[in-house]
């Protein structure tokens, strides 16, 4: 049995609360000092062709990537919500290796798009990052 640090943290696509301020760059550093084996991110932005051109620190890469960084150089993605101009979802980020992952869809309400991520890691630990809605009757 290996001991891990975890972490989860729903990130708000990068902004701070009521959208004023773009912080993903104080969330990865957030993250590092934590010390955490284990993330579980949710509401990561995948792709976001709007906000990149209008943020002036949109990385260049995918936010799960940029949070990952040199600190956890494995991570799974999966899409919840997908929009015009792009999308958003849950990724848990590994300092061991993911083997396998899947998205599943929990959603039950159009407007409300729900995924739980499923990892397994390479020594058999089942790993699950849920997104579930804010009303009772979605959870």
């Amino acid at each position: 049995m290996q001991n891990f640090k975890v972490l989860t943290l729903n990130i708000h696509k990068g902004f701070s609360t009521g959208n004023r301020r773009f912080t993903l760059e104080k969330i990865r550093q957030c993250l590092r000092d934590s010390g955490a084996n284990l993330v579980f991110l949710q509401e990561v932005t995948g792709e976001n062709s709007r906000q990149q051109q209008t943020v002036s620190n949109w990385p260049a890469q995918n936010q799960f990537e940029f949070l990952a960084d040199s600190v956890w150089s494995h991570y799974a993605y999966g899409k919840n919500a997908i929009y015009q101009h792009g999308h958003h979802g849950n990724a848990i980020l590994s300092e061991l290796p993911i083997a396998e992952f899947n998205n599943i869809d929990v959603s039950l309400r159009r407007f409300s798009q729900r995924g739980m991520l499923h990892g397994i890691l390479e020594n058999e630990i089942h790993l699950l990052c849920v997104h579930l809605g804010l009303f009772e009757q979605e959870r």
